[in-house]
């Protein structure tokens, strides 16, 4: 029953795609008189013009190509990018990388936006503390592009309330040549900074492609306790299939460590002040933003800890008159969250395991009727612990239309529905104490299934009054995930 809805879209769809197909082949192609059409709102092709620009801002979207990415100082993660970025704002506490960094496009944190790879959900993470992006355990070493979509009108990103950022990776290259490119980087900073990064990109006889990143950082940070310590290893395989599409296979390993920055403070007993690093004092810590980090007190380990392993395969097929992209994907992290209070009582959270399963289906930029490019898809994913891997479940599907209606003029609309579960309690629970004295067949009395949908429609209108001045309107109802 779990994938049964999402089974049937797949076999809806593929009914659908194979009898479309059989009408595109059907249909000659004008070549000499054929207009190329370039999306750019789900994943770069790989021989677009635009790539060989560091950045690219359109109406839709913004593209940054990584390896022509220059600015000043030193770039070590995502974060260093997407701060230079139009209409995104990077909120960081210290120059340490930290696990409480928050995103802002347009004002909108990472509650109202998403965060992909590779077109896979990077935000919302098992069952508890789903809502929060962890930028340490995503290195930059193996990263292609990013792609920022400001707004809620793209149909194609779920859950997009304030827009997405779609990070892409590297899966190699198409080549007969067997010697690769090979990188090696090693950066030193102060307070303490270390940074050995290698990468290996090559391909194999025209139908083998393959990157491997592995890196490796450090340092003491600005602030007391403020350490940071990350071990990365990313592989990408890709087969260059004789019907013109791509299948691959990637596997990312992160392990990270980091020290929350202490109070400091030579008023404060409690805090051991030590006169070589800066004062922090209790009251000046926005706790809000950042959690335990700024409420930890010295006496040792207090930090964030967590492992993380991340699986997935996608193919890309041209087929008919569009493009076929199907994925599936696995994420398994553990944590450890350890903090000193200024009791010396060390207060610990470990072990707490996070897992993820989804998988996709889309045919994009198919046209059916002249000057509208349709495209449709569906998912369905889960998330949950180690007790309960299925304690949210969400099935969603989409259609979306890019009508070209004349030269300058351009209508995007469509359609895309939700459908969320999760467990729940029925009305009259009586609270976490009595439920832990109850029977287990007490307790099935108070479980429930808690479902909840949604249809989101999204239009936006655009008019190019010439390549650098287009102006714009849009309308989106977007669900955010309860």
């Amino acid at each position: 029953m779990k994938i049964m809805k999402f089974g049937l879209v797949i076999m809806m769809s593929l009914l659908f795609l194979f009898s479309i197909s059989a009408h595109g082949l059907a249909q000659e192609v004008d070549t000499e008189k054929e207009e190329k059409r370039y999306r750019l709102d789900k994943v770069i092709v790989r021989d677009h013009p635009l790539r060989d620009e560091s950045m690219v801002v359109t109406p839709d979207v913004t593209v940054i190509n990584v390896e022509k990415f220059q600015k000043a100082g030193r770039i070590q993660n995502i974060q260093d990018i997407l701060s230079e970025a139009l209409g995104l704002d990077v909120l960081r506490s210290n120059i340490t990388p930290s696990p409480s960094e928050t995103v802002y496009i347009r004002g909108l944190d990472q509650s109202r936006i998403q965060i992909f790879m590779d077109g896979k959900p990077m935000r919302l993470m098992g069952r508890m503390g789903y809502y929060k992006v962890d930028w340490t355990t995503m290195p930059l070493d193996n990263v292609e592009t990013i792609e920022i979509i400001r707004g809620s009108h793209s149909l194609l990103y779920p859950f997009s309330m304030g827009g997405a950022i779609n990070i892409i990776t590297k899966k190699g290259k198409k080549t007969d040549e067997a010697k690769p490119e090979i990188s090696m980087t090693t950066e030193f900073g102060s307070y303490g900074q270390e940074s050995y990064s290698a990468n290996l990109l090559g391909g194999l006889f025209n139908r083998i492609g393959y990157s491997f990143a592995g890196a490796s950082r450090r340092g003491d940070g600005y602030l007391r306790n403020n350490y940071y310590d990350t071990d990365s290893f990313n592989a990408r395989l890709s087969f260059y299939l004789p019907t013109g599409g791509t299948l691959s296979g990637g596997w990312d390993h992160v392990a990270s460590r980091t020290g929350y920055a202490v109070i400091n403070d030579p008023d404060d007993p409690a805090s051991d002040f030590d006169p070589s690093y800066p004062v922090v004092r209790a009251d000046e810590v926005d706790r809000f933003t950042h959690d335990y980090e700024g409420r930890a007190y010295w006496g040792g380990d207090s930090c964030w800890k967590k492992r993380t392993n991340e699986y997935n395969i996608l193919l890309e097929q041209p087929l008919g008159p569009g493009e076929v992209r199907a994925q599936v994907y696995q994420h398994q992290s553990e944590r450890d969250r350890l903090y000193y209070t200024s009791t010396g009582v060390q207060n610990k959270q470990l072990g707490t395991k996070e897992y993820n399963r989804g998988y996709n289906l889309d045919y994009l930029d198919f046209e059916l009727i002249r000057n509208h490019a349709f495209s449709l898809g569906g998912e369905y994913r889960t998330q949950g612990d180690r007790d309960n891997k299925d304690y949210y479940e969400i099935f969603s599907g989409y259609f979306q239309d890019v009508w070209s209606i004349t030269s300058p003029l351009t209508l995007t609309w469509g359609l895309r529905y939700y459908e969320f579960q999760s467990d729940a309690y029925r009305a009259g629970f009586p609270g976490h104490g009595p439920y832990r004295e109850m029977s287990r067949s007490e307790q099935k009395t108070w479980d429930t299934r808690r479902v909840e949908n949604e249809w989101c429609p999204k239009a936006r209108l655009d008019y190019e009054f010439d390549p650098s001045l287009t102006l714009y309107a849009a309308v989106s109802r977007e669900m955010r995930t309860p």
